[in-house]
Parts: structure tokens; C-alpha cells; sequence
């Protein structure tokens, strides 16, 4: 019976390696965007969550059930300075009008960030704020919809300064009453 060469055999192994290593790669490669995306994240399986529109901030979000209120820490970095902002939770149903929800921004619900506290800055400029929820809700109600802004900045144009008012979705609720 003759001998297998010694070259043979590096080769078989070579082609072993290569094989199984491209498969090992790609399931690397799968985790690590699994991972990216959060799939393995253990606060996906919370009720809790803010998802905040591109460009905005909305994370820690809460509802207090003594109060009433949904607590959340809200930002932006759209690259302009806002010198005033309220901001109001707007409950899933609501109506639209125009493509702006029907609520007040100035009502009691409102919450407003004034000029004399600095406003909100773009990119660090964060708020911690209570935005007023529909009433006191049972424990385990689903509490979903979103935050809205209506903010001032200003900018140049032809030379001189401008004040400029617009409204803007911040982030999307979806809250469990505890």
C-alpha cells in the first residue's frame, strides 16, 4: 500500500481550514450585527422605551403613576441653538391637523424650556423633563405616542437675524404603568 506524500496532506488540511474559517467568519460577522442592532440587549424585553426621531435625543423615559406624568431626558443636534421649546406628549389617536397633532403647546400638559434657562443647545443641550399623560392610568396600561416640540431659533438671512418658530416630532413612546 503506498504511502500518502506528506505535501498531500498539508494540502487537505489547507482546504479543511479554509472552508470551515469562511464559515466561522460569517457567523461572526452575524453576531457582531446582531449584537450592533441590539438583538441580545436586555431592555428590548422591557415595556419601557423612547425611540427618538433622527437628529433628537429621548431616552430614560418613565411614567410616574403618583403624578401622572412621563419623565424623560430629551435633546437635540439639528445644529441650530432652540431659544425656547415646549414640548407635549401626544397619545396615540390623537388627530392631525395640517400634519401637526391637535393639542395645545402651551397648555398646563406642556412642558416648556424658557431663553433665560439657556434654552437647548444643539448637541449637548439635554432636558429632563414631566410631560402630562392622559390621567393617572391602572397599572400594566400601555401608554403609547409621541413627543412633540414646538421651538424658536434663530438664523441669518440677507444680513440680518431671524426668529423662526417650527414644530417637530421628537421620539416615539411606547410606556407600561407600573
Amino acid at each position: 500500500m503506498p504511502k500518502t506524500p506528506p505535501m498531500w496532506k498539508a494540502q487537505g488540511a489547507m482546504e479543511y481550514l479554509a472552508t470551515y474559517g469562511w464559515a466561522l467568519l460569517m457567523i461572526a460577522v452575524t453576531l457582531s450585527i446582531l449584537v450592533s442592532l441590539g438583538v441580545f440587549n436586555g431592555s428590548s424585553l422591557n415595556a419601557n422605551g423612547c425611540i427618538a426621531v433622527s437628529g433628537y435625543l429621548c431616552r430614560g423615559a418613565l411614567y410616574d403613576h403618583t403624578t401622572g406624568n412621563i419623565i424623560a431626558t430629551l435633546g437635540q443636534n439639528t445644529g441650530s441653538n432652540w431659544l425656547t421649546a415646549n414640548f407635549v406628549f401626544v397619545p396615540a389617536g390623537t388627530a392631525f391637523v395640517a400634519g401637526l397633532p391637535a393639542v395645545s403647546f402651551y397648555s398646563p400638559q406642556a412642558n416648556a424650556i424658557l431663553t433665560g434657562s439657556g434654552g437647548l443647545p444643539s448637541g449637548i443641550g439635554q432636558a429632563y423633563l414631566y410631560l402630562s399623560a392622559t390621567g393617572p392610568v391602572n397599572a400594566g396600561t400601555p401608554i403609547s405616542g409621541s413627543i412633540y416640540a414646538y421651538y424658536t431659533f434663530y438664523y441669518y438671512s440677507a444680513g440680518s437675524l431671524q426668529i423662526h418658530s417650527a414644530y417637530t416630532e421628537v421620539g416615539a413612546l411606547n410606556l407600561k404603568a407600573a
